[in-house]
């Protein structure tokens, strides 16, 4: 994919007006929420309902997927800049994602998003669910069937993406054309 295209999709502006600003040196947690209207025992509940559902263990295995997924895409790039990857380069790629979105961290961003949204009932009948057979094997698969769609997305955007910016006049020198109306399926 090329980056233009990457850029595209990720919704940049290819070239930005001003450049960016300089990261901060030392991380901190992120909110992009207001004030919150959880209660304590909200946030306890959506606490367990995180770390039954995607475990350390479950987190790090989902950063090993994603590794994986991204190493050939990364390789092709260091050979084509004729900087080959270091032989450690997995181990240290992925001690640099813990390290930018540490297991803690998720854990707080996902617990807060589930007491914001669902009442303590709901958390318990939750952690109820995740706690039998079928809720255990949902959370131990959901992740891995999230990975094989992603790949199956990322594998047909390069072929349908571009004629679609096309059409809808996204890519620069275009013009628009009306959009296909493609009406949603009803569930």
């Amino acid at each position: 994919m090329t980056p233009l295209l990457v850029l595209l999709l990720l919704g940049a502006d290819p070239q930005p007006a001003t450049p960016p600003p300089p990261p901060p040196s030392t991380p901190g947690p992120v909110s992009t929420a207001g004030p919150s209207t959880a209660t304590p025992e909200q946030r306890a509940l959506a606490t367990e309902l995180v770390q039954l559902v995607q475990s350390e263990a479950t987190y790090r295995a989902t950063l090993d997927r994603m590794t994986e997924q991204m190493m050939p895409t990364m390789e092709a790039q260091s050979k084509a800049n004729g900087k080959p990857l270091p032989d450690d380069f997995r181990k240290r790629f992925k001690a640099v994602l813990l390290e930018v979105v540490p297991y803690q961290e998720l854990v707080e961003w996902s617990s807060g998003l589930y007491a914001e949204r669902f009442t303590a009932a709901e958390l318990r009948d939750l952690i109820a669910f995740y706690k039998t057979p079928l809720g255990q094997k949902i959370s131990l698969i959901l992740p891995e069937m999230m990975g094989e769609v992603g790949r199956k997305t990322a594998a047909i955007m390069p072929g349908r993406l571009p004629a679609a910016l096309r059409r809808h006049g996204l890519l620069p020198g275009q013009q628009q054309t009306p959009p296909l109306e493609q009406p949603l399926k009803k569930m």
